[in-house]
């Protein structure tokens, strides 16, 4: 561990949670929990049908940037319409599944210590922790999630859920909507996640980025995102002492 104090706390870390503290591809969420979560609705949707549903509600949610409508609704408007149920009836059983079946889905996810070994480390140097994961479940399956990587019970300053915020990844507004809820300098933050243009994108407002490349993922272009360079990057269990680098960095430059 490393025996750096700082004096003040160095700035701010927006962690990644999926692929980045926990050891999850995108297949868990393109295949596994769709599938998990299927049989539940199956009263009211065909399993097939549902798993398609749930993906292009979610793309609906993704990809809405009115201010004034929390993720949680967005997803609610275009999953009422597309299913044709009041969301009165449908959102009982998603609450169920997160409660009976969802935390079963850790039998598909690596065991790791590292996670918290590495944001303990990161504590312990006098950083503040944010947990900046696409907030396209509710609170207790992202709880959940940070439960099997073991770093729920850390001082977490804010973690993004579906219900609080109003934006997701890749748009910048994100960011920008956790730079207002928590009163940050962007300056002082850096977002360390590991896919090229979810997490990166932070950079646009000056936040510094660091690449985990332990599950990259790089889309390129096509997903209409862009593309951006990070300020560094290397593999999770390297993350406090590349964090400290960008400090020492920052600091020596602005003396």
């Amino acid at each position: 561990m490393s025996k750096h104090r700082a004096s003040k706390p160095p700035g701010i870390l927006m962690f990644d949670l999926d692929g980045t503290l926990l050891p999850v591809g995108l297949e868990f969420f393109y295949n596994d929990y769709p599938e998990a979560a299927a049989p539940y609705f199956a009263d009211i949707i065909e399993p097939g049908v549902f798993k398609e549903t749930l993906l292009k509600s979610t793309w609906d949610m993704v990809n809405n940037l009115d201010p004034g409508l929390p993720n949680i609704d967005a997803f609610r408007v275009s999953f009422e319409r597309r299913v044709g149920q009041s969301w009165n009836r449908l959102w009982p059983i998603f609450e169920r599944f997160y409660s009976e079946e969802f935390p079963r889905l850790r039998r598909l996810v690596p065991e790791s210590k590292v996670a918290r070994k590495v944001v303990k480390e990161c504590v312990n140097q006098g950083w503040e922790i944010i947990l900046a994961t696409n907030p396209l479940f509710p609170e207790s399956a992202i709880r959940e999630r940070m439960r099997w990587c073991g770093v729920q019970d850390l001082p977490w300053k804010f973690i993004t859920t579906l219900e609080d915020m109003h934006f997701c990844k890749p748009h910048v507004q994100y960011y920008q909507e956790i730079v207002d809820c928590v009163g940050l300098d962007p300056k002082r933050c850096i977002m360390i996640g590991n896919d090229m243009q979810e997490d990166m994108v932070a950079s646009e407002l000056g936040i510094k980025t660091l690449l985990v490349e332990d599950f990259c993922v790089d889309r390129g272009d096509s997903g209409g995102s862009g593309s951006f360079e990070p300020d560094m990057r290397g593999k999770l269990a390297d993350v406090p002492e590349i964090v400290l680098k960008i400090y020492e960095t920052n600091r020596n430059l602005h003396r």
